[in-house]
């Protein structure tokens, strides 16, 4: 018999593996590649690191897909000001007018400018990383995973801020209610900044 998949809020230490899921799933994206480059080696190991450091440090309770005992997908988001936004000093928004080639570390600080500039104004959760184990996406568990998020948010009466680099992610959070507040193209790279406003 199959094990069913479970969505729930995760234990403490099963934030590492959430991170190591949204590390492999996301070392491909457009993002990733474009700050560190082709080598796999060194961009799936800087996606690791990032993702479940990221996790690790997360206060509030995040979502998860388990399957059996392990983790399978996750849908992290950070509490009004605790994101991006949030937590880049002033001297760092600025964006940079040049980068270095792929692999050095101002085209990470540029990725961090971007999105402290365009980050919401408004009182807001910023949703990410929502990612699923690469051998199962598109078995609806992403959806699993964004559904009692943003019902949390529609029953708190809070705003949800994203933002996404591929335009079938654009389409899949445009389903659960987000809209594209802006489109950035900038050195080559695309993305989309979206809002959802409770329900």
């Amino acid at each position: 018999m199959a094990p069913e998949l479970e969505i729930r809020e995760l234990r403490t230490d099963e934030l590492a593996a959430a991170g190591g899921v949204a590390g492999r799933a996301l070392a491909d994206n457009p993002t990733f590649r474009w700050a560190a480059g082709d080598n796999p080696i060194s961009r799936i190991g800087g996606a690791l690191d990032l993702f479940v450091g990221f996790m690790e440090g997360m206060s509030t309770p995040q979502l998860g897909a388990r399957l059996s005992r392990h983790v399978v997908g996750v849908c992290g988001a950070a509490p009004p000001g605790a994101c991006v936004g949030s937590l880049v000093p002033d001297e760092l928004r600025a964006l940079p007018a040049e980068v270095g080639p792929p692999g050095d570390e101002s085209r990470a600080g540029f990725l961090w400018s971007l999105f402290a500039t365009h980050d919401l104004d408004e009182r807001h959760w910023h949703v990410g990383p929502v990612s699923v184990e690469p051998g199962l996406q598109g078995q609806g568990v992403g959806g699993a995973l964004l559904r009692p998020f943003c019902a949390r948010m529609d029953d708190e009466g809070e705003i949800a801020w994203l933002e996404t680099d591929k335009p079938e992610n654009v389409v899949f959070y445009r389903r659960h209610g987000f809209d594209v507040a802006e489109e950035v193209e900038t050195h080559g790279l695309v993305t989309w900044f979206m809002r959802r406003a409770p329900r």
